[in-house]
């Protein structure tokens, strides 16, 4: 973007010193010239200015989409590892209800030993 602006400024001055070197009965058609090439290169500076917007808008476009791809996939794979997680949760707290009744059994089955061993101690 910055070259052809240089090289229309570049262009111009130039032009412009060739105007002013010239004869005075040559100066209206150097200014003419001058003028035309000024006019040349601001539009070719246009073109070029247009161009790249043109490219920069496309760059951030592919940019753009690339990102929204990435976090679709993140998305995915997050959603899959909570799956995952609460599956594990789940069986965790199942195994540990299982636990807690089988606990709570053997603790009843064991008091209840207890009382009929204490039962049978102090029958006379």
């Amino acid at each position: 973007m910055q070259k052809p602006f240089v090289t229309a400024l570049m262009l111009a001055a130039t032009l412009g010193l060739a105007a002013c070197d010239s004869e005075p009965q040559d100066r209206p058609s150097a200014a003419k010239e001058s003028t035309s090439g000024v006019e040349k290169a601001a539009k070719g500076t246009q073109e070029a200015i247009k161009h790249k917007s043109e490219q920069l808008e496309e760059v951030s476009k592919e940019a753009t989409e690339k990102v929204k791809q990435e976090i679709d996939d993140i998305e995915e794979i997050r959603e899959e590892h909570a799956q995952e997680a609460q599956e594990q949760l789940d069986e965790m707290v199942s195994e540990s209800r299982e636990k807690a009744r089988k606990v709570e059994k053997d603790g009843n089955e064991a008091i209840d030993a207890e009382k009929a061993k204490l039962h049978e101690a102090t029958r006379p």
